[in-house]
């Protein structure tokens, strides 16, 4: 009983090589993408590694300039709806006797 037991631990504990194979090839395509989307290649981190964080930096903060005011008139929206949903929610349920 007890070798039945350790080798059922074994194979449940026992890493899935498969899975995680496909894991790190699915994380390493992303990663690759998003290194081609910001024109960073492998030499170039090497070679001007302050420069490449730099672009990266101003290429997000580029993105949140942008993003933040469609955000915020969104959200003008967005919120009051959600907050009455929610409290319709919370007090709509309740029944009086």
């Amino acid at each position: 009983m007890t070798n039945e037991v350790t080798q059922t631990r074994t194979r449940k504990e026992s890493p899935n090589i498969g899975g995680t194979i496909l894991k790190l090839v699915i994380l390493s395509l992303l990663v690759g993408l998003a290194m081609s989307f910001f024109d960073i290649t492998p030499k170039s981190i090497i070679e001007n590694f302050g420069d490449s964080v730099v672009k990266a930096y101003n290429v997000l903060t580029g993105w949140v300039t942008w993003m933040g005011p469609y955000i915020a008139l969104g959200a003008s929206i967005v919120i009051p709806i959600w907050a009455v949903l929610t409290l319709i929610k919370m007090f709509g349920g309740r029944k009086k006797d």
